[in-house]
């Protein structure tokens, strides 16, 4: 498909000049585009135009050394396709970076290496900040990262406990003033139970839905998402955590609060 009938499903979605968009997606299930995953990114730049933001997950998960210029995320084909633009800007984060593309690309990504990944005051928090908007394509809110952010707004008591205890806590960052070690002691964990939130946001009418070539698309404003997190987690702690007895972090957070 072109870039122009993306371009007509991302205004069909209320995409246009000067829109903020954090993007979460899987390519394969938009189908056979013109220039792959970099004619997608045009069509979302074009629907956006030069004053907008186009934010993607950069996220590595785990790297004991993290170059934002060379070192690969792992957030699938469309994420790497904005990574490796030459306007792109990476924040620091050797876990959770973000890159994104736009006039205040720069000021949203400065200083997450000095924060816990999706904490308060973070690129995903600034983006709800400043009137942002998530676009899920082909995926489900258990793509949606923005709901960690709620979790730090409503200051959960498992946020000490890692997703996986093998991965590393403590990173070297290659920064342009020089390498620094960070370290961190909170953390986003397990996602398995998110799609939770799309049914407090339906009723709020704040999903929008459409199509992306093939995949099927919502669009949610950033701000909601995590007031809708915050109030879930007011009635119920537990309310984001799965049920999955392999997860390591879920059961252990269960029996946190139990406490």
């Amino acid at each position: 498909m072109s870039v122009e009938s993306l371009c007509n499903d991302f205004g069909n979605l209320g995409i246009g000049q000067g829109s903020r968009v954090l993007v979460h997606s899987s390519f394969r299930s938009v189908g056979p585009v013109e220039r792959g995953p970099d004619g997608l990114v045009d069509a979302l730049l074009t629907a956006i135009g030069p004053s907008g933001m186009l934010v993607v997950p950069t996220f590595t998960y785990r790297s004991e050394r993290f170059d934002p210029r060379t070192t690969p995320g792992r957030t699938g084909a469309v994420s790497e396709a904005v990574r490796l633009r030459s306007d792109t800007h990476r924040s620091l984060h050797p876990f959770y970076s973000v890159a994104a593309i736009g006039p205040e690309a720069s000021v949203l990504c400065v200083g997450h290496e000095l924060q816990p990944g999706t904490g308060i005051d973070t690129p995903l928090d600034r983006h709800a900040a400043h009137g942002g908007l998530i676009v899920l394509i082909g995926v489900g809110h258990e793509a949606n990262t923005t709901i960690h952010v709620g979790e730090f707004h409503a200051a959960v008591s498992y946020l000490d406990i890692p997703f996986d205890p093998t991965w590393p806590t403590t990173a070297e960052v290659v920064a342009p003033t020089g390498n620094m070690m960070c370290s961190y002691d909170r953390f986003p964990g397990c996602s398995r139970a998110f799609s939770v939130l799309e049914a407090p946001l339906r009723a709020r009418r704040a999903v929008r839905d459409g199509t992306v070539g093939a995949a099927a698309a919502q669009v949610v404003p950033a701000r909601a998402v995590i007031d809708e997190a915050v109030a879930l987690l007011a009635e119920s702690e537990a309310a984001l955590l799965c049920s999955d007895p392999d997860c390591f972090r879920c059961p252990r957070a269960r029996a946190k609060i139990a406490c």
